[in-house]
């Protein structure tokens, strides 16, 4: 796949997935639902955040960053970060919905996914510090 396929493609699914979550919003009454309806909204919204900032992240990557990789590299870290920022608002968004978001749980998730990405980040070149062992 081309980094011009890769973006029609999200962009469109983006698009699709923004029309979605909307649909879901204006035509569901959620005091009527069975949970349906709630798995539907917070699916579109997962998948909507997950190529929006899947395709912002990968910009500001690309013009920042000061090494050069491969454009698949770019595109694998963006896609993996934005997954967990888009698993983040969800959670978030779905404590606040079932009344349990607190500002200090909302600061342990926060912090969860802070420590997760550091941990990613110092661990991207750990192949050259490998202890090597004679066989």
């Amino acid at each position: 796949m081309t980094l011009k396929q890769y973006f029609t493609v999200m962009i469109l699914g983006s698009i699709l997935c923004w029309a979605a979550w909307w649909i879901v919003v204006i035509n569901i009454d959620p005091s009527q639902d069975t949970g349906l309806g709630f798995s539907f909204f917070y699916i579109s919204l997962f998948l909507a955040l997950l190529g929006t900032i899947s395709i912002f992240a990968f910009i500001i990557r690309k013009l920042f960053s000061k090494e050069q990789l491969p454009m698949f590299r770019y595109v694998q870290k963006s896609f993996r970060d934005s997954i967990f920022f888009s698993g983040l608002i969800i959670v978030l968004l779905y404590l606040q919905g079932i009344n349990y978001l607190r500002w200090w749980n909302a600061l342990l998730l926060l912090g969860a996914l802070v420590l997760y990405l550091a941990f990613v980040w110092s661990t991207k070149n750990n192949h050259n510090n490998q202890p090597r062992f004679n066989t």
